[in-house]
């Protein structure tokens, strides 16, 4: 069981509720009779997702990010934790590629010569 919130659009009250889950959307206003709507609060918010630099950058796990196919491996989780707005990986990703430049160089330029995301075509078979 847990304590969920929920606010009237009648009377404007709101109430705490122990119930089970699966958690109702919306039920009777204790007060009024109203319909009473499920409200989120920020207790269940404070975790973080998983950083992209920790997680894959294959595009087909991030479709989200466009044109992630289209740029090179080291480039991927960049793109990924900018495009999410992610400031702490951004800027571990940017200091990972610096002291890697630092220490080999220019990275080599990762350019996709082909990639698909369907099934290869069957022999004999033109599409």
């Amino acid at each position: 069981m847990i304590l969920v919130d929920y606010r009237c659009g009648a009377c404007a009250v709101t109430t705490e509720t122990l119930t089970c889950t699966p958690v109702p959307p919306h039920r009777l206003c204790p007060r009024c009779g109203g319909d009473a709507h499920r409200r989120y609060g920020a207790a269940g918010l404070t975790g973080r997702a998983t950083a992209p630099a920790a997680g894959s950058t294959a595009c087909v796990d991030n479709p989200d990010v466009p044109g992630l196919c289209h740029v090179g491996p080291a480039a991927k989780r960049t793109l990924i934790a900018r495009h999410r707005g992610d400031t702490d990986t951004l800027a571990r990703e940017q200091q990972r590629q610096r002291a890697e430049y630092e220490r080999s160089g220019p990275p080599d330029s990762g350019q996709i010569r082909g990639h698909s995301h369907s099934a290869p075509a069957r022999s004999g078979v033109v599409s």
